[in-house]
């Protein structure tokens, strides 16, 4: 579950925890509608199912027995966080000022029933022999990584300086990471920015943008990546932004709204509905072949409440989570009336 803060709001500004889903889900659109996600913030808010998600029920019961912390002054940055993302990654990870809108105050082995009442990351841990809709599970904490010398396998993590390996007396342990120039044939982990070529630990070397990058040991210097290019050969290049030239066979546009278009080899928007279209259109719609053979048109897909499936004589698709229901009718999917679990005693 996610969430955001900006400072300085009046508090008339600030979502109680009763608003915390539909904000949320608005602010979510506002985002996905700048990228072309949807044609219209609208059409996004009646496609997704935030502010109707069952789940959340729950949530403000913790909220008000005191198991879980809301921070409504997080929360509106989180919004604002959100709002102002870029177009470059299509599923970012949650926003940091988020995770403290709803903080869990339930510690190692803490009653819970949802995991955003877990302090600290922990997630809550239920017997898998109990068949109940509200057993109760307990907060578990993620174990610290390991120090050098320690057992190891299982899942557990060492220190970032250490790999789990195999000691001369054959125990599992954490043993140190070999330095650059190190021996490395027995599977041993190299330091960081070194990788083993077979038997030795050697630097990888990070070129800049326009730098070839064909080698193994050859990296690229963030934000470049490696992309093939004529005759086969790598460059380091960036991304190129709306408007930048780019290469349909090698540079590629930054934003995920963009692609390079094959005439004027610039970064351009994704057709919209209507227009002409290869394969690619704006996520709110898809590319068809409307005329048997000819070229091929950007077609809306349909919003809530719209014709959906085989009744148009060519099947079209729904709008985000809607789904096409038995009326052929594009609609959010009919969730199961859930049961309020009792708030678990301390």
């Amino acid at each position: 579950m996610a969430i955001v803060m900006a400072s300085g709001l009046l508090a008339a500004c600030t979502p109680s925890v009763e608003d915390y889903p539909r904000e949320l889900e608005e602010a979510i659109c506002e985002w996905q509608q700048a990228c072309h996600v949807y044609e219209r913030r609208s059409d996004c808010v009646d496609a997704l199912a935030i502010d109707s998600d069952p789940s959340f029920d729950y949530v403000r019961s913790a909220v008000a027995a005191g198991r879980i912390e809301y921070d409504g002054e997080a929360a509106a940055e989180c919004f604002d966080v959100i709002r102002e993302r870029d177009c470059e990654v299509r599923q970012p990870a949650e926003e940091p000022i988020c995770a403290a809108a709803l903080r869990g105050r339930m510690g190692r082995n803490g009653p819970c029933m949802v995991s955003a009442e877990c302090a600290e990351g922990g997630v809550c841990g239920f017997d898998p022999s109990c068949s109940e809709q509200c057993c109760v599970g307990a907060c578990r904490v993620r174990a610290d990584p390991l120090a050098i010398g320690a057992a190891c396998g299982g899942g557990l993590d060492c220190v970032d300086e250490g790999y789990c390996g195999v000691d001369p007396g054959g125990a599992q342990v954490c043993l140190p990471k070999v330095k650059v120039g190190a021996d490395c044939s027995l599977g041993q982990g190299c330091a960081e920015a070194a990788q083993c070529d077979g038997s030795t630990c050697r630097a990888v070397k990070l070129e800049k943008e326009g730098e070839q990058c064909d080698d193994y040991l050859v990296g690229c210097e963030a934000p470049a990546r490696c992309v093939y290019e004529a005759d086969n050969r790598q460059f380091c290049r960036v991304a190129s932004q709306l408007g930048a030239p780019c290469d349909p066979n090698g540079i590629e546009c930054a934003r995920f709204d963009t692609f390079c278009d094959k005439v004027s080899k610039r970064c351009v928007f994704l057709p919209a509905p209507g227009a002409g279209c290869d394969y690619q259109c704006a996520d709110y719609a898809s590319c068809e072949d409307l005329t048997s053979g000819g070229p091929s048109t950007c077609v809306a897909l349909a919003a809530e409440g719209e014709a959906c499936g085989g009744s148009a004589g060519r099947y079209v698709q729904c709008l985000g989570a809607l789904q096409c229901d038995e009326s052929e009718k594009c609609s959010l999917p009919v969730l199961e009336p859930e049961a309020v679990c009792p708030v678990p005693a301390d």
